[in-house]
């Protein structure tokens, strides 16, 4: 299979546009990717939509006695339909949701279609997952992600990569909202009767803004404000969200501490938390180093170095991880400037990266990924 026979399947996909919450295109995208799946002779379950997300599809391909290996994916994208432009500029290939991740969603049907077209028996059994809402979090999918992810030994996430890489680590997130309770009254006549939620707001930003830690890598950001109904109105309500980025997941934990202990200057303005840990981190583990390593055997065989990589972003592979499972991550298409009008590929390295994830696949269907050995990969 040539990278430009995987080019030319990829396109179906991509041109069926599918951002997160469009239920029409992901409905026709699913049943594109069911069509595809069924010649493979695998077992098909999908999980129906929910609130106002799109279906999810799980592909089950039955293996020998190996521990099995879980790949997921996720068909959701994120720009507005008509602002990525297909074109192939060279060995540019462009278009919505390409590189996040299309491709690698591709990629892992095309490694399956290539075991099964080859007889080779497969070790353990694999399961391919395409979900639907991942990039806001995953919110209906990543428990049954997880309930898949503990029946194998491995998982396997072809997310987008810069080069010929793989990432074994991603920074755990969370997301908030404070709302600032005061008291409305009128500016002129009542000043002092109203009690400003927009003037706490403002008192407390400092001090969330103090519980970034560069040297933990803990971020924290006040993303977005809002309150207040007119000018001549004391704000009796106002509002600010969150972004919370962590390297351990205790450093969340203790962010959200933080954030619970806040307390107003003004006993009459109340505040309130919600939110969560959406995702906890993708450890670097002994065995994730380990799966590296493999993946490292696989590209020198390709005749190309493999480079190790980590993300301050998260992925479905977050999830996976904080399952149990030993997990490996950016393992799809090699391109750049997802989530822009610039989202693209490079269609040559498709049948080496496919190459890569088919061989994960045969190694960790079949046993569990060993701990590295100590002083290696650290």
């Amino acid at each position: 299979m040539t990278s430009e026979d995987i080019l030319d399947g990829l396109m179906r996909w991509v041109e069926i546009d599918t951002p997160t919450g469009d239920i029409s295109g992901i409905t026709r995208l699913v049943d594109q990717i069911a069509s595809e799946l069924a010649p493979l002779g695998c077992a098909i379950e999908r999980i129906p939509g929910r609130d106002g997300m799109g279906d999810h599809l799980i592909a089950r391909f039955k293996g020998g006695d190996g521990p099995g290996v879980l790949v997921t994916s996720h068909i959701d994208t994120v720009c507005e339909p008509g602002s990525v432009e297909i074109r192939r500029d060279g060995d540019r290939q462009y278009g919505p949701g390409i590189a996040d991740m299309k491709g690698g969603g591709y990629l892992a049907l095309c490694a399956m279609r290539d075991i099964v077209q080859s007889g080779r028996g497969l070790p353990g059994p694999v399961t391919l997952i395409y979900n639907s809402d991942e990039e806001i979090g995953s919110p209906t999918s990543h428990g049954l992600i997880q309930a898949e992810a503990r029946k194998h030994g491995a998982a396997l996430i072809p997310e987008p990569a810069r080069g010929d890489e793989a990432i074994t680590f991603r920074k755990g997130r969370a997301k908030y909202t404070l709302d600032f309770h005061g008291r409305e009254s009128h500016a002129g006549s009542a000043f002092a009767d109203g009690r400003s939620a927009i003037l706490q707001l403002a008192r407390s930003i400092g001090r969330i803004e103090a519980m970034t830690d560069l040297a933990t890598e803990t971020t924290v950001n006040v993303g977005r404000v809002r309150g207040g109904t007119e000018p001549n109105v004391v704000a009796g309500h106002a509002a600010c969200d969150l972004d919370i980025r962590f390297a351990e997941d205790a450093l969340g934990h203790d962010i959200e501490s933080q954030l619970r202990a806040l307390r107003s200057d003004d006993p009459d303005v109340r505040i309130r938390l919600s939110g969560e840990i959406e995702k906890p981190c993708l450890a670097r583990t002994p065995e994730t180093r380990s799966m590296f390593a493999r993946a490292t055997e696989i590209n020198a065989a390709l005749g190309v170095p493999m480079i190790e990589t980590r993300s301050g972003g998260g992925s479905d592979g977050n999830f996976t991880c904080a399952a149990g499972v030993p997990t490996l991550d950016g393992l799809g298409a090699i391109g750049n400037n997802w989530h822009s009008p610039q989202e693209h590929i490079l269609v040559s390295p498709l049948a080496r990266r496919m190459a890569l994830l088919r061989d994960l696949i045969l190694t960790y269907a079949g046993q569990r990924p060993a701990p590295c050995p100590t002083g290696e990969n650290s």
